[in-house]
């Protein structure tokens, strides 16, 4: 190789042992010096090393042994080592040691402890080895003891590290429950079990807390986790230990009952219901809280967890229809349903692509003058292969995914068009209104507002003529948000019609604040008129105190459900403006209802 920088490298010095001399004198001096060689390695060393003759007593120790044990040299001397070891090692040890006297181990290592003179015990590493003579017999044999205290220290600290992490990433960080991960293991262990075992059965409890987002939206984020907390807690202390309860996610709970059968099932449910019926008290702060509860069991050899789960949730959201604090058992008509209304959802995001979905327009009736004074434009959907598909069908589906929003706006943009059409088609309808239903999301929809006023633009209406017609539990979330949007629209003279008045929970103390126009009486109380004497007086009196509340506030009143001539009689009597309702027509297509504005009819 050619050296391109610097001198050679010297070469490395090697260790030459010295050779042992033949002289007399000269040999007793090696022998000597070779003993304090080996004294002075053997005191200094830093590892602990033992001396121990062929019957286990200790015959020398170094410096770091006996720091280690904590006794003197004499002391090491008088005991075999067997009694310095902690008495659970020496079933290992023993063996060991007779091994390597008989010569069947040249060595051994092993971990083991020793018992030291404080009481103690001191975790090492030992590695022993027999020293022989020339003729082969064992003379003695050198133990070599390294201190692994440490070593155990740092693994019993990755030990509990990875413990804390295991835990972390099974268990939800607010209430210490078993998370979705967690809860997963447990029910496909579960499951496993009842395939396994004949007569053994587990069931899941899918629970979501009734009102808990008025509750998080009205005392803070900080109150909500402490009501989380707590449910956790009574949680616990309406199950076995067996049990789990885990924290699904948000407001929602499930509880494992391992070994159960549905009556058992629902009776932790009813447990369940009375302990959440207590109030919580969250920092100072009075608070009370139910639950809808879904139960499924695992009833098949083949159940999977994840369907066991998925029908626990179904059952949960049918408890939830029926109202707060209810349980449901799943039932596989639940799941014929939820795949039905899958498709019925695939199908609607097709529907307005394809121009499915039509607008049929019922009447609003003057009772003053008997004649049309406006029409409700209603979404249809005219399905390829199911027909005509009911609103009561499509529109909560279309409220669950989102697609209200673009249906909405379509609604909006048709009735507009067709306004104008038949405004610019006929001259005696030139004061004609349209209303259009409103929903809770497009309400929050900062957007709402300029698509009205691009829509009243872009086809030259009067913004007078456009009604929307909202709901009350639509204001309710965000009452002060909604009249702030309420009055923007207001502004732009557009028309605000409340409907369904009476079947939601109207608070008075804003209802004067709301800029509306015209308040819509539920048809169940105009149904009523034709009932039974009490029914009728009982109907009544609702209607004319609705009348009346609406004269205060110094809007029209439109009845709703109107299909008799008796109803009708009794809300002119009642001083009721407007009326609508299958007396007057039905919902008809654009061409029924051009045709009916042309005929002028009179009530």
């Amino acid at each position: 190789m050619t050296r391109l920088h610097g001198p050679a490298p010297e070469a490395p010095e090697l260790f030459i042992p010295p050779a042992v001399p033949t002289d007399p004198g000269e040999l007793l001096l090696f022998l000597r010096t070779q003993e304090e060689w080996f004294r002075a390695v053997f005191e200094g060393a830093a590892m602990g090393i033992g001396i121990v003759n062929m019957e286990g007593r200790f015959i020398e120790a170094n410096a770091a042994f006996l720091r280690m044990v904590g006794y003197d040299l004499d002391e090491v001397r008088e005991m075999p080592f067997t009694s310095l070891n902690h008495p659970d090692d020496n079933a290992r040890n023993v063996p060991l040691f007779r091994q390597l006297v008989a010569g069947k181990l040249s060595h051994y290592q092993m971990e083991k402890r020793y018992r030291c003179k404080d009481g103690s015990f001191l975790p090492v590493r030992l590695t022993t080895s027999v020293v022989r003579d020339a003729a082969g017999q064992p003379r003695f044999c050198v133990a070599m003891v390294e201190d692994i205290t440490e070593r155990h220290r740092a693994e019993a600290e990755r030990r509990e590290l990875e413990e804390r992490l295991r835990h972390s990433a099974l268990h939800d960080p607010l209430t210490g429950l078993p998370n979705r991960v967690l809860l997963m293991e447990r029910l496909a262990a579960a499951v496993e079990r009842c395939d396994e075992e004949e007569g053994v059965a587990c069931a899941v409890l899918f629970l979501d807390l009734d009102r808990f987002k008025v509750i998080n939206d009205s005392l803070g984020h900080f109150v909500g986790d402490q009501l989380l907390c707590s449910v956790a807690n009574r949680l616990r202390e309406c199950v076995r230990g067996t049990d789990t309860v885990a924290r699904f996610g948000g407001d929602e709970f499930v509880i494992l009952l391992d070994g159960t059968d549905a009556s058992q099932a629902v009776a932790v449910a009813g447990r369940i219901q009375r302990e959440l019926a207590a109030p919580f008290d969250l920092d100072g702060y009075e608070a009370f809280t139910t639950a809808s509860i879904g139960v499924a069991l695992a009833e098949r050899p083949d159940e999977r967890p994840e369907h066991l789960l998925r029908n626990a949730d179904m059952a949960m959201y049918r408890a939830k229809g029926a109202g707060m604090a209810q349980c449901a058992v799943f039932d596989r008509s639940m799941h014929a349903a939820a795949l039905e209304r899958l498709q019925l959802e695939t199908d609607l995001r097709h529907a307005l692509q394809r121009g499915e979905l039509r607008l049929h327009y019922q009447p609003l009736v003057h009772l003053g003058t008997g004649r049309v004074a406006a029409l409700e434009a209603l979404a249809r959907w005219e399905h390829p292969e199911q027909g005509m598909i009911s609103p009561a069908r499509f529109i909560p589906v279309a409220e669950d995914t989102g697609m209200i929003l673009p249906l909405g706006s379509w609604v909006l943009a048709e009735a507009a068009r067709q306004l104008a059409e038949w405004r610019a088609e006929i001259p005696e309808v030139d004061a004609l209104e349209v209303s259009v239903n409103v929903s809770p999301k497009q309400l929050r929809d900062p957007g709402l507002v300029e698509e009205i006023r691009a829509l009243l633009e872009e086809h030259a209406l009067p913004p007078r003529c456009l009604k929307l017609e909202l709901t009350e539990s639509s204001m309710l979330d965000d009452p002060a948000a909604s009249a702030a949007l309420l009055h923007r629209l207001k502004g732009m003279e557009v028309e605000l019609y409340l409907d369904d008045f009476g079947t939601g929970y109207s608070s008075l103390s804003y209802l004067h604040q709301l800029p509306l126009n015209a308040i819509k009486i539920d048809r169940s109380f105009i149904h009523g008129l034709e009932g039974s004497p009490s029914e009728r007086q009982g109907n009544t009196e609702i209607v004319r105190t609705i009348v009346t509340l609406a004269r205060s506030l110094e809007v029209p009143v439109v009845a709703e459900g109107v299909e008799t001539p008796e109803q009708l009689a009794a809300l002119r009597e009642l001083g009721c403006d407007y009326g609508q309702g299958y007396l007057f027509s039905r919902p008809v297509e654009s061409g029924a209802a051009r045709d009916l504005l042309l005929a002028d009819p009179r009530w």
